[in-house]
Parts: C-alpha cells; structure tokens; sequence
C-alpha cells in the first residue's frame, strides 16, 4: 500500500510541477534549504489531549461517526504495567472506565480500539461491521542532538550540505533520509526514503546521519525512554513528498 501511495504521489508531483517548468527549473541560489523534522505515527496523541479524550474523534482524527447506524461495541484495550486491559462501550462517547484506563496506560505501548457497528447505509440487509485503530502517546521531551538544534544545523552542514553542488536541486527537488534515535540515543533505521537522483549525494547525506554521536533520548516524564524517528529534508519542502513524510508543518 505504501508504495502504492508514494508513486500515486509522484505522478501527482508531475503532473502538478508541469505548468511551472518554465519558472522552477533554477539551481537553488545561496544556501540549500535543509531541516530535520520528527515523523510521527498515523496517529498520535500528547498526554495533554489524551486527558481530555472524551469521543472517539478524539482519540483519531480520522473516525467517522457518520458511517455509524448502531453501536453494537467499542473495545478499548491499553497495557497496564504490562497486562492488557479492556473496557468495552455502545457509544462514540468513552465511559469514565475506559477514560481511566487510557491514563492508566503504559506510555510507550500503543493503545487498541476496536468498533463493532451497524453501518449507516441504504441496504435492505446490513451485516456487521468493524473499525480497528490504534494510536500512541508522545514522548514528553523529544530526542535531542548534542549541544541542541544549532548544534545538530551545524554537525549537517559541515559534513553533508557544504558538500552538495547547489546545482543538484532544482526547481521541486527534494531529497529525504528517515533514520531513528533509538531508546539509548543511538542512530538506527538509516535509509533514503526520496532519492536525490545521484546515488553519491544520497550516500554523503545517509553516512553524515550513521556518522552522527549519540543523542539524549525521547522520554516521558516517568523516566522511560522511547525510541524516536525523523528525516533529514534537503531541498523544496513544496514538494508534493512532503505529504508522504508523516511531518507536521505548523
């Protein structure tokens, strides 16, 4: 599915660049634009959101009460120091048993709800059906690069951007690597996810992200650690990949 989406995103990339060609076809003038952005699961929620959860929308932007006739249950399974918990309810509207699990859940395991439902419809015959998701709670502190953000701007360009022609991206080019700063701070899970059309540049970014020390980890404010994730951007974040990142743009 995902790498159905990718190449649908990029014939829409295309097909969108195409009356600007004439326009966006210059090599990036001055310094080329880089960033290192978190990238987030499908769904994710602060502790701060989690507490005043009252409605599966709450929990999942994406839910669609509309498509509900019937309630005939909704599961919500969280880890509680290690065993799985459940409340069960008939409503979009969580009890205050299942909103007492939710803050009595482990922080760093995914939370389950599962909707068994009567679908909303014009069917003479319905059968039942289910809505399955899941989601997890953000660290409290974000991982963190030795010496913080101007440090780590600092660490990439010495050792990846200065080294890169600006004449490498033009118009919407955009070059991304997805790597992850694991629960002891470490660097993992090094790949290019958007090639920059040369394998030598896309190798010299990926080696400065694997050459990189190790950071101070995310965590939550008990104390554990939890392993993070996050690409390194170079180039026009107008492209059209952007939206396959799971970044979030303020």
């Amino acid at each position: 599915m995902n790498n159905i989406q990718h190449k649908s995103i990029a014939i829409l990339c295309i097909a969108l660049a195409i009356p600007f060609l004439g326009t966006s076809q210059d090599s990036f003038t001055g310094e080329l634009p880089f960033a290192v952005h978190k990238t987030y699961p499908y769904i994710s929620l602060t502790t701060g959101k989690l507490k005043v959860a009252n409605t599966l929308m709450d929990l999942n932007p994406h839910y669609k009460p509309s498509w509900i006739r019937e309630y005939l249950s909704v599961e919500l399974s969280v880890s509680h120091e290690g065993t799985i918990e459940q409340a069960t309810s008939k409503s979009e509207f969580l009890t205050q048993q299942q909103k007492d699990l939710l803050l009595m859940a482990d922080v760093n395991k995914s939370i389950s709800i599962k909707v068994r439902y009567m679908p909303e419809n014009t069917l003479k015959h319905n059968d039942p059906k289910e809505i399955d998701f899941m989601f997890t709670i953000d660290p409290d502190s974000d991982a963190q690069f030795p010496g913080g953000q101007e440090q780590l701007d600092q660490y990439l360009q010495e050792n990846a951007i200065d080294k890169i022609p600006g004449s490498s991206f033009t118009g919407y080019s955009l070059a991304a690597v997805k790597f992850t700063i694991s629960e002891t701070g470490d660097v993992s899970n090094v790949h290019v996810f958007e090639s920059s059309k040369d394998e030598k540049i896309d190798a010299l970014m990926a080696e400065a992200i694997r050459n990189m020390p190790s950071w101070k980890p995310a965590g939550y404010s008990n104390g554990i650690s939890v392993k993070q994730d996050f690409v390194l951007t170079v180039g026009n974040m107008e492209s059209c990949v952007v939206s396959l990142l799971n970044i979030r743009r303020d």
